[in-house]
């Protein structure tokens, strides 16, 4: 397995996969094909999973595990590379999602311009495995490799992704970590609109005073920023995606009402 920890290392990933593939002409046509290995590996994890109450979509290569009151879906996606190559390189990388069925209600009827969202938490599954970080990819055409991916990824749902899924069906526990600063969800604007749904405005305040100040310096220019943009009538009227965390805070503040207090000295 393979550790892709920076941009850099992303970057040569991917090269040396098209560079790998551009010579697949010369490779032998008898081993397995990639799309068969990889569908092996997924139905292997999946035969594991459904044992404790996971349902496996095959064709779309996820699993799905909803909680007993039916408010939360865990979802354990895999993909894998159009430039594979048979007998070399056949990659595997498995995300989780969490979602909220209320999160999405409040979302919809509250959204931040547009914007609307379901997800509580997503990130790559390398983020839950010890001995690395960043993201992680098996070469499933590797013998060793595709049993420890089937052994590692069955583990680490198993005995780490379930709690996981446990502890983010329990609102106050969610909410004192986020008031301690020990944990948010997937970015600013779900976090803020999860506090919301529970009716905790000041603590989404306090989240969003804090991440202003212990991010990059950047975050806080670009909230700055867009604060004296919005005050000048320039006001957007649907949300766009990328503008970044500096940007969208500053939206969230406008749009919801909310106080964002810095130190005299930001």
């Amino acid at each position: 397995m393979k550790w892709i920890k920076n941009i850099e290392e992303f970057t040569e990933h991917i090269f040396s996969n098209k560079e790998r593939a551009a010579k697949r002409h010369l490779n032998n046509s008898e081993v397995e094909k990639p799309r068969a290995v990889f569908n092996q590996a997924c139905q292997l994890i999946a035969d594991e999973l459904t044992t404790i109450g996971f349902q496996f979509f095959q064709r779309q290569h996820k699993l799905k595990l909803n909680s007993t009151d039916k408010k939360y879906t865990l979802i354990v996606s895999f993909s894998s590379n159009r430039d594979n190559v048979a007998g070399q390189f056949i990659e595997l990388s498995a995300f989780f999602y969490i979602e909220s069925n209320d999160l999405k209600k409040f979302s919809i009827n509250n959204p931040l311009l547009t914007y609307w969202n379901e997800i509580m938490i997503g990130r790559d599954i390398g983020t839950l495995i010890d001995g690395g970080e960043g993201s992680l990819v098996w070469n499933l055409a590797n013998k060793k490799e595709f049993e420890n991916a089937v052994s590692t990824l069955t583990n680490t749902v198993k005995e780490r992704l379930i709690h996981i899924f446990n502890d983010l069906q329990n609102p106050e526990l969610i909410v004192a970590q986020i008031e301690k600063d020990n944990f948010e969800l997937n970015n600013p604007m779900t976090t803020v609109q999860y506090l919301l749904m529970l009716d905790q405005k000041r603590i989404a305040e306090k989240y969003l005073s804090d991440f202003l100040i212990r991010k990059p310096d950047k975050i806080l220019s670009d909230y700055k920023k867009a604060i004296e943009t919005f005050e000048a009538g320039e006001i957007p009227t649907e949300f766009v995606h990328g503008k970044g965390y500096g940007y969208e805070i500053a939206l969230l503040e406008k749009e919801y009402g909310l106080k964002i207090t810095l130190p005299s000295n930001r």
